[in-house]
């Protein structure tokens, strides 16, 4: 049997939030900690910081623009902040799927989207059906 419904509507992760915040702020600091060139260090920790902004804005909350992932009747539908309704999504290959951590790229017309969830964003059968779900899909 491989079609199922899955919908998916993650509460916020604060506690990945603060780990992925601790983690690149790490980063930014090991150049200057390692006594790089001044040019170099700054780079790096520009990245890190770039870096940071990209995980947080696929991390579920209200800063997020995907709201909403949902397979129904053989299709991803995703809804997007500020928007009432959903809009068809295909899956992307950056998909990954391990047992406590599901990193989703989903492509919604001209747009990248995605969302880095842990086992604490759903209920524990929605989690086991995502995965699931996803690991048909990729």
């Amino acid at each position: 049997m491989t079609s199922f419904a899955v919908e998916c509507e993650p509460r916020s992760q604060p506690r990945l939030a603060a780990g992925a915040l601790l983690l690149h702020l790490t980063a930014a600091s090991w150049p200057w900690l390692a006594h790089c060139p001044p040019w170099i260090a700054t780079a790096l920790s520009l990245l890190a910081i770039f870096g940071l902004a990209a995980t947080l804005a696929r991390l579920p909350g209200a800063h997020c623009r995907l709201q909403r992932l949902s397979f129904q009747g053989g299709g991803w539908r995703v809804r997007l902040s500020r928007e009432s309704c959903d809009g068809p999504a295909s899956i992307g290959p950056g998909t990954r799927v391990y047992a406590g951590l599901i990193v989703v790229e989903l492509i919604a017309g001209r747009e990248r989207l995605g969302w880095i969830l842990t086992r604490p964003a759903t209920d524990p059968g929605r989690f086991r059906r995502l995965k699931a779900r996803l690991r048909l899909a990729c």
